[in-house]
């Protein structure tokens, strides 16, 4: 993977988690206002019909038995039942207050925390973080203690939450998208900038010490590596196998077999070899005279006459089974 790729995966991710952050967040804050404004307008809109007279009409129908006391009540209700909008998403309960038996209403209600609040009572209007099902306990005190709960089914806030998760599906797809984009942009602009600052870092440099073209090589290796002469099938190169080879000393890589697997320009033209020769390069052809080196010895330094020239050479292992070789004039004259 080149340098670039994982410029732009880095960017990608943290864009990326930055906007679902972001989305999360604004979807909480969405979901618990909407939770809030449901419950509220569901307050609202029994406050609005059981007014202080429609109270006062139920305690003063709650009398007789508690059957007689609960059709009143039911009696009363239905004739609300519109504004109350009982059968569409709305049910109404009716409880005797002193046994906590269901009396009228529907007739496979549950006894919820308000109803229970209601007995001791007190209006139970508690609501969950995020309702999906809410109620309002009214207690009724006339000659029969009564409870009415008037129970929401929660369908139109799950079509809510239902509606802001598809926002949030849409927007977790979109702002991938637009991550990509933007790292592609960023990643391209990094790059860019890395090649501009190494020619001006060459430019201000001593420029008979460093070869044309070495520092901007270099750079754009890192983001956007050219194809190197390196034998097929072998590893994949990290940051340092990717500048070595432009750098102006010259850079041989070879295995425990003595086979060369990557040789840069300036190695080539010390040694006056070629990787891309008819016959296969190998460590013997390259470095003649020279011993093998061994893994036990992690870096090895001295002197070689090759092709006509004095070399210094410092031989390193990079890996087991891998070697490197660093040359480089001894006069100090560059090719």
């Amino acid at each position: 993977m080149t340098m670039r790729q994982t410029l732009r995966r880095k960017l990608t991710g943290s864009i990326m988690l930055t906007a679902l952050a972001v989305l999360a967040i604004v979807s909480i804050c969405l979901l618990l206002g909407m939770a809030r404004y449901s419950s509220a307008q569901f307050e609202d809109e029994i406050a609005d019909v059981l007014t202080v007279d429609v109270l006062s009409e139920m305690n003063s129908g709650a009398t007789g038995s508690t059957e007689g006391a609960a059709y009143n009540i039911e009696e009363i209700l239905n004739a609300y039942a519109g504004r109350l909008r009982f059968g569409v998403d709305r049910t109404y309960s009716i409880w005797d207050a002193t046994t906590g038996e269901l009396v009228g209403g529907t007739e496979d209600a549950a006894m919820t925390k308000n109803v229970v609040t209601a007995m001791g009572g007190e209006i139970g209007n508690a609501s969950p973080l995020l309702p999906t099902e809410m109620d309002i306990a009214i207690p009724i005190h006339g000659e029969v203690s009564l409870i009415v709960d008037i129970a929401d089914d929660g369908r139109n806030m799950r079509t809510m939450f239902a509606n802001v998760l598809l926002l949030l599906a849409a927007g977790a797809a979109l702002s991938l998208l637009m991550c990509l984009f933007l790292s592609r942009i960023m990643a391209n602009a990094f790059a860019g900038s890395a090649v501009q600052a190494a020619q001006q870092l060459r430019e201000k440099s001593d420029k008979s010490l460093y070869p044309e073209g070495d520092w901007e090589a270099m750079a754009a290796a890192m983001y956007a590596p050219k194809k190197t002469k390196t034998r097929r099938g072998e590893r994949s190169r990290d940051a340092l196998d990717l500048i070595l080879p432009y750098l102006r000393e010259g850079y041989v890589r070879f295995d425990e077999e003595g086979n060369i697997l990557e040789i840069n320009v300036v190695a080539e033209e010390l040694l006056g070899v070629s990787l891309e020769s008819e016959e296969e390069l190998t460590f013997e052809m390259t470095f003649q005279g020279v011993p093998m080196p061994q893994e036990t010895q992690s870096m090895i330094r001295g002197q070689l006459i090759q092709n006509g020239r004095t070399l210094d050479v410092v031989f390193m292992a990079l890996e087991p089974g891998m070697f490197a070789a660093i040359l480089y004039p001894a006069d100090g004259r560059m090719v």
